[in-house]
């Protein structure tokens, strides 16, 4: 069995966010790695698009931002579940 373009981005999108996040969580202790820096706006929307166009070509920018907004939303509505990790 294999992904359909939109469980590839969603693989990849939550991919680049918990590397995100762990970047953050990294960086809070205080240890420095000036070569490590969390992704600002501007790159994670970059990244996003150069996902679209090597790995899910037939998504349209429409779905990208949708998708995006859905897993933002359920991120939040769920943060509970991650709470404690």
């Amino acid at each position: 069995m294999t992904l359909n373009d939109r469980e590839r981005f969603v693989l990849h999108a939550m991919s680049l966010m918990v590397v995100d996040v762990m970047i953050k969580k990294f960086n809070e202790k205080s240890v420095k790695f000036d070569d490590i820096n969390p992704l600002t706006p501007d790159i994670l929307i970059e990244q996003m698009k150069e996902i679209r166009k090597y790995r899910c070509k037939t998504l349209s920018e429409f779905d990208i931002n949708k998708l995006y907004d859905d897993i933002n939303e359920e991120l939040m509505l769920g943060k509970h579940v991650n709470d404690n990790i």
